[in-house]
């Protein structure tokens, strides 16, 4: 039984591999003395004990921690599932012969609309997005940053439609900020891939359900897929937020799903022409995460745009050193607002207290650490809500410090859009962030290091020549880095929709 589990798993990855080789029969025992056993850390100098694992084998974007808990509990789930009795199978939906129907119609009411208001001519390059969320006029921040390139893309003179796939929703077409959106189950974008030809088609966030409805229909599309790190992360990056046992168990047979997906993606001949990071270090930890390789070829990596319009420096005053801006998610642990709290909280019994003006504005599951930690604080304003892109940019005019603690980052445009601005981040060295910041233009605490964190706050408050001096790195790194001309200039060169540095962003670096 075991056997036919292991068969199941996927032959080509490094895990199954080593697997193979702990399973190896002992080699014939040797007469001569033993070598002795290789010093900690020494095994890639030496083969040491054949057939042992260690835990740098896992990939050298885990912790210690991480690596050996999540090969613990894998294995554990693994067990579990094992001997569970199977799970039926998932009714239809009852949609699926009304949505193919009713597609066509759908499609031509929906772009006849959309072609009708388009100011552009006819020779303009069209452009398809699919994802699951867009921002509504009730949820503006629904995948808030595909539709701000939307909108660079619109300026650049591309016609864009979006298809949002979303099995629960009923279809419907809408309007915002000046995008025409056809949201459906699924039938409506292959329709769409089928009605009209794109010179590219571009997924964010692809997983299972966007990818089925539309994978036969991407015959004779430049398909582009960009990979933020939700899709295709493991559940070890998120294990804080997991409170049960069934949780870790429901997210280790969700990250076994994802490998499964990802290689079905990867073989498909409708797949992918590009896998594009937003980062370096994503695209290795996506790697790791899923166990296989995304060729070197079809990658590439283009980091999320930063609006340097909206997000525009303003030469901060020394006295705004003592001003410190938190306004992002607490949603999870990966954003830090533990982290946060423990670093203000070691400044207030230090004469800069009485100094320090702290705003908080967010929202999400961790916000009532701030609300009950600063509750008589009277300089530490809490306000649990979500704040628009333009009141954003209007807080980082008034202050000049982001405190920005994380666990986990692809890239982090909540923290370069304040760098941006001219605010200094105090962060971690977590994830993809060294990749964005250093010590020019950023307070870099360690992973899980409160102290290093409240130790940034103090040396800016302290230094107002250092506050100065990175305020204007960080606003000069931004603008370096992930301005638009380095964001979605390449990205539209990239796909065929504007010339650029040979049409291939960065891929392979």
């Amino acid at each position: 039984m075991l056997r036919a589990v292991f068969d199941t798993l996927p032959q080509d990855s490094d895990a199954v591999r080593r697997l193979r080789a702990a399973a190896a029969p002992p080699r014939r025992r040797r007469t001569s003395p033993p070598r002795p056993a290789a010093p900690a850390g020494a095994h890639g100098d030496t083969p040491g004990y054949r057939g042992y694992l260690h835990l740098a084998d896992v990939g050298d974007t885990y912790t210690a921690q991480e690596a050996s808990t999540l090969l613990q509990l894998e294995n554990a789930a693994l067990k579990r599932r094992l001997f569970a009795e199977p799970a039926p199978p998932l009714p239809p939906t009852g949609h699926e012969d009304e949505d193919l129907a009713a597609a066509p119609r759908r499609v031509a009411d929906h772009l006849a609309r959309a072609d009708a208001a388009d100011q552009l001519g006819d020779d303009a390059p069209r452009h398809l997005v699919v994802v699951g969320v867009y921002p509504t006029l009730e949820n503006p921040y629904g995948n808030g940053f595909v539709h701000r390139r939307v909108k660079y893309f619109q300026a650049a003179g591309v016609r864009v439609d979006v298809a949002v796939i979303d099995r629960s929703a009923e279809p419907r077409s809408y309007e915002y900020d000046g995008v025409h959106v056809l949201v459906g189950r699924g039938a409506e974008a292959a329709e769409m891939l089928r009605t009209r030809h794109y010179e590219s088609v571009a997924a964010h966030f692809l997983v299972r359900s966007l990818w089925e409805p539309i994978q036969d229909a991407l015959a004779g599309h430049r398909f582009f897929v960009f990979m933020h790190g939700f899709e295709s992360r493991r559940w070890i990056r998120t294990v804080r937020n997991h409170r049960t046992q069934g949780q870790v168990d429901d997210a280790i047979v969700d990250t076994l799903e994802r490998q499964r997906f990802w290689r079905e993606v990867l073989e498909h001949p409708h797949g992918p022409e590009r896998f594009v990071f937003v980062s370096r270090w994503w695209r290795r930890a996506a790697q790791e995460d899923m166990e296989l390789v995304f060729p070197g070829q079809r990658t590439a990596i283009v980091h999320n745009v930063i609006d340097t319009d909206l997000f525009r420096f303003v030469p901060k005053d020394p006295e705004q050193r003592f001003r410190v801006l938190w306004v992002r998610s607490a949603a999870n642990l990966n954003y830090g607002a533990d982290l946060a709290v423990r670093a203000l909280e070691r400044l207030r019994d230090t004469p800069l207290w009485d100094r320090m003006q702290v705003t908080v504005i967010g929202d999400g599951k961790h916000f009532g650490l701030f609300e009950a930690a600063f509750a008589d604080d009277a300089n530490v304003t809490v306000e649990r809500r979500y704040a628009v892109q333009e009141e954003i940019a209007a807080l980082h005019r008034e202050h000049g410090v982001f405190l920005v603690p994380t666990r986990l980052d692809s890239q982090g445009v909540s923290r370069d859009e304040a760098m941006a601005s001219g605010l200094v981040p105090v962060t971690n060295d977590a994830g993809a962030v060294r990749e964005f910041v250093d010590e020019d233009c950023a307070m870099i605490a360690g992973v899980e290091d409160v102290a290093g964190l409240a130790d940034g706050l103090r040396r800016l408050m302290e230094d107002p020549d250092l506050f100065l001096r990175m305020s204007q790195a960080a606003a000069a790194r931004v603008r370096a880095q992930t301005s638009p001309e380095h964001t979605v200039d390449h990205e539209m060169a990239l796909m065929g929709l504007a010339a650029g540095p040979g049409g291939r962003g960065e891929e392979n670096a």
